[in-house]
Order: C-alpha cells, then sequence, then structure tokens
C-alpha cells in the first residue's frame, strides 16, 4: 500500500486557511495542477466534486469524481476518489492545527495502485510527495496573500544563510522557512538524490537567490570548500546554521570505533569546522544555531555516541558566546524533541502508528512535532528578535517527558 503524509505552516488565521482550502470550487486558484473544479452535489456535509488536470504534453485531459467531508469541530477532513482511475483506492485526510507562527496543515494519502497501473506503489509515493511539497508551498503563499501576509516581517529579508544538511527533514524545514521569511539560504547535501533535486526545484519558486550544493561533512577539505562557496556567492554571512548529522543505533558495548569516530565527526567535529572556518565572513548581530537533541540532557539506550555529540554541541555554544558576545555574535542551540520527518514515514505503518501514540503520551501537546516547527525557533534565533540571546538552549518538544 502507498502511503504520504506532509505538512505546511501557513501564517495566517485558521478560519481562513479552513475556509480557503474547503472551497472545492476555488482550487483551480489555489493548486497550480488542477484546470478545473465542478462541485456536483452537497449532501449532509459531504461535497461530490469533479477535478481536471491541465492538458499533458499530448494534449490529453485527465479527470475524476472525489468526495470530501469537512469536520469543523475537530478540523479535520476525509475525503476519497469516488472514481478511481488507476488506484484499487485512493483515501485522503487533512488536519489542522494551530501553532506558534500559523496553521499547521497535514494531508495524509493512503492508496493502493491497480496491478496495470504504470506506476506501482512505490513509485507514486515518490511522485505524489514531490508534488505535495509543491501544492504545499503555492498554497501557503497564496493563503498568506489573501490574509494580508506573504510572510511575517523577521528582518530576515536579504540576509545570506548557511544550513548545513538542508535537504532533507529537520533541515529542510529549516531552509524553507527561511527562504520564505525572506532570507537568501545556501544549502548543502551530502550525495545528489531526488531530495535534493526537488529541493532546487522548490526554491526556485522562493523569492530570493538560494544554492543547493554538494558537501561531504565529513571532510575538513570540503568544509572548507563549502564555506568559500558562500563567500563567493554571498561575500558575507549573517547566520550559520549547523543541522547536519548522523544517527545510528549500537549497543555501547559493541559500538566500534569507527562508527563513534563517525558519530562524533559529522556531529560536532563538522559544525565547529563550519563554524570556524565561517567566522571571517560574520559580523556584529550574526548568529550562529546548532541544532541539538533533547537526547542531550536526558540520554537515551544505544545511542551513546550521538547523544555524546549532541552534549558537546551545547558546550560548544556556551563557550562560544562567552567568547564571541563582546563581537556581537550570537551563540545558541535550538533542541528538537521527537519530529515526524520523512525517515519515520518510511516506516511500516504499524511502527509509525506504534511511534505516535508513544509520544503522544509522553508529550503535554500529545503529538510529534514537524520540522517547520523547529523552523520557526531557527527564524527566531536568526532574526533581530533576538538580538539578546546568546548562550541558550531553546526547546522544541513540544513538552516531552
Amino acid at each position: 500500500m502507498g502511503h504520504t503524509d506532509n505538512s505546511v505552516l501557513v501564517d495566517a488565521p485558521l478560519s481562513l486557511v479552513w475556509e480557503v482550502t474547503n472551497d472545492v470550487a476555488g482550487w483551480p486558484e489555489l493548486f497550480s495542477e488542477y484546470a478545473s473544479a465542478e462541485v456536483l452535489s452537497e449532501v449532509d456535509g459531504t461535497t461530490t466534486f469533479r477535478l481536471a488536470l491541465h492538458p499533458d504534453e499530448q494534449g490529453r485531459t485527465w479527470s475524476w469524481v472525489s468526495e470530501r467531508t469537512p469536520d469543523p469541530a475537530t478540523r479535520t477532513v476525509r475525503a476519497r476518489r469516488v472514481e478511481t482511475g488507476v488506484f484499487e483506492f485512493m483515501e485522503i485526510y487533512w488536519e489542522y492545527h494551530e501553532v506558534a507562527g500559523g496553521v499547521l496543515m497535514r494531508w495524509v494519502q493512503d492508496f493502493r495502485m491497480k496491478s496495470d497501473a504504470p506506476l506501482d506503489d512505490e513509485a507514486m509515493t515518490e511522485r505524489l510527495n514531490r508534488n505535495t511539497v509543491t501544492q504545499m508551498g503555492l498554497i501557503k503563499e497564496r493563503i498568506e496573500a489573501a490574509a494580508g501576509q506573504p510572510a511575517a516581517d523577521l528582518g530576515l529579508a536579504g540576509k545570506k544563510v548557511l544550513v548545513t544538511g538542508g535537504t532533507r527533514g529537520v533541515g529542510r524545514g529549516i531552509v524553507g522557512m527561511l527562504a520564505r521569511a525572506g532570507a537568501d539560504v545556501l544549502t548543502c547535501y551530502r550525495q545528489q538524490d531526488e531530495e535534493a533535486a526537488s529541493l532546487e526545484r522548490e526554491l526556485k519558486q522562493t523569492a530570493g537567490t538560494h544554492h543547493v550544493v554538494r558537501a561531504d561533512l565529513a571532510d575538513a577539505t570540503e568544509i572548507e570548500r563549502l564555506v568559500d562557496e558562500c563567500e563567493v556567492r554571498f561575500g558575507t554571512l549573517d547566520a550559520v546554521v549547523n543541522n547536519a548529522g548522523v544517527i545510528s543505533h549500537v549497543p555501547y558495548r559493541e559500538l566500534p570505533v569507527e562508527e563513534w569516530r563517525r558519530v562524533l565527526e559529522v556531529n560536532l567535529t563538522a559544525s565547529h569546522l563550519v563554524t570556524q572556518y565561517a567566522l571571517p565572513l560574520l559580523s556584529r548581530g550574526s548568529s550562529i544555531i546548532y541544532i541539538g537533541s533533547k537526547v542531550a540532557e536526558v540520554g537515551v539506550p544505544l545511542r551513546a555516541h550521538y547523544t555524546a555529540a549532541k552534549a558537546g554541541l551545547v558546550g560548544l555554544a556556551l563557550s562560544l558566546s562567552k567568547e564571541l558576545g563582546p563581537k556581537g555574535i550570537r551563540v545558541n542551540v535550538v533542541a528538537p524533541g521527537v519530529i515526524e520527518t520523512e525517515a519515520m514515514r518510511k516506516l511500516p505503518q504499524d511502527t509509525r502508528d506504534q511511534l505516535r501514540a508513544r509520544y503522544r503520551d509522553k508529550t503535554a501537546l500529545g503529538r510529534l512535532g514537524e520540522p517547520q516547527e523547529v523552523g520557526g525557533a531557527v527564524l527566531f534565533l536568526a532574526s533581530p528578535l533576538s538580538s539578546y540571546i546568546t548562550g541558550e538552549v531553546l526547546h522544541v518538544g513540544g513538552g516531552i517527558s
């Protein structure tokens, strides 16, 4: 079975986000993929409608009938395709949460392809994930424009920011938030893959000057080259976000020294080198941000090496905040709790459900976090709004215990 799970943070009132996204007749103005949306009936709160795509390269037009049932009390929507086409079935679930910075809108799609379909479940999952990122970005942009607030004015317009490891997970959420707030962003990936390519496409649709480059942060020479690239592209930097990291789960007694070194080199040493090399590009008012983890405070079995690296980032930040403070450079740590990224969404459905249930019970907010919510904390620390904050650890964990 195919499954996708994507979210976007829309900086607009919940009532507006709900109204616009549930106005099916207006979807051609909201989504770029739909040429028309015809409402066929509205019965007992369920809307039946026909969607038509724009013609493809051969001039063919595809359309289908779906039905959609919103529940305003819970701010959720359940939808399904009535005319399934290449799918055996397609079911879609929408949910809306008010969070800091706006409304977190989530889409979950569960489906199965027919045996004679041109794509299998895995290929369709990849296609839907790519398209969803694009469509969610457009929806965000158009609703925020309708709200009269294209983006919160955080004083980041035109600021130059380096984000390491920004093509997936938390890093991607950070890159997207910074770019939409008006910053010019350079980020990196270790190996060329679809995530890197799709981020490049996404950033091309976002105002500003953005770059996605390759750099293996386990290699000091590539880190130096990455910072050189920032100097060539931007001249200076206003913020550095050290996000790139690796993790593994190994019993401590069996932990090879090579794995210990690999995890510390990428999570801690690389962050040190990125910061050290970037210092000449920073000036008074600049911000250095390390993406740490709640584990540095509480510890986690099988991840002693990872925990040590994240705890090391806290020590590094505290020392640098005192050393660089006289120069007007701020240094802080953002410590996420459990964040739902695409890596989690690739797990088997039963495993995902178990994890969600487990952390619903452990967090005060009763849910996992989203990459954009970590991005919101980074925006704050990168912006002039936090001009008197340094040497701090900002937890983004939903009140996890």
